[in-house]
């Protein structure tokens, strides 16, 4: 069809994307009548968008594009689904706050909701849960500090010091290993990717990656 849409709107799964592709599978051709849908905070202009919507509207690649459509409404659907019944499996677990509360996030970065997060306040939860706010650390956000408790729990006690947790992570030198000599050599936890890997795409969100890992979290959790 030639229209370059994403070229001025970064992220079409936001409001202004969806409510003009919506528009068009719903018969809209006008390029103007479609970027009046732009929202006050693109940074494209609306003349900016006209010009990236003007086009051949093909019947094949409309079908497509509706196609397409359909299927990420429905991950969104499968996506909802997943945090209402994960926000009802951490209801059920030990409040240990003991009466104390949710520290007020004052640091800029960490107070805008970012996309792919679960759809209910995960923090608050993680907080209630563990008696203590691991997002506090730095570096550690909500879906970071989410796969260090499904993954190891709240109990530390199995570890003797921080010392010997950071062992197991595998985040200590390896005295077994050389330049020219490897033997015994362990491989990585799988915390330890994962907290290696949410460094590497923190900006990065796979709707059906998001889905998947919060059934697992749930899992993990064996509520």
């Amino acid at each position: 069809m030639n229209i370059q849409l994403a070229n001025v709107i970064s992220d079409i799964s936001g409001v202004t994307g969806q409510t003009i592709l919506k528009a068009i599978l719903d018969g809209q051709r006008d390029p103007r009548e479609l970027a009046a849908y732009r929202d006050c905070r693109v940074e494209a202009s609306e003349e900016e968008i006209v010009q990236a919507l003007e086009g051949n509207w093909q019947e094949d690649q409309l079908f497509v594009l509706r196609q397409e459509q359909a299927g990420y409404e429905f991950c969104q659907k499968q996506i909802t689904e997943c945090d209402q019944q994960l926000e009802k499996y951490l209801a059920r677990l030990e409040d240990q706050t003991q009466g104390a509360t949710l520290p007020e996030e004052t640091r800029k970065g960490r107070r805008k909701k970012k996309k792919g997060n679960p759809q209910f306040n995960l923090r608050q939860e993680l907080f209630r849960m563990t008696g203590t706010d691991l997002t506090q650390i730095d570096g550690i956000d909500v879906m970071s500090a989410m796969t260090v408790v499904s993954e190891v729990g709240w109990d530390m006690s199995k570890w003797k010091t921080e010392n010997h947790f950071v062992s197991w992570l595998k985040l200590s030198p390896d005295n077994s290993r050389c330049r020219s000599n490897e033997r015994g050599y362990a491989s990585k936890s799988l915390l330890n990717l994962c907290m290696f890997s949410s460094t590497q795409v923190s900006n990065v969100c796979m709707s059906a990656n998001s889905c998947r890992h919060r059934v697992m979290w749930a899992r993990l959790l064996g509520v």
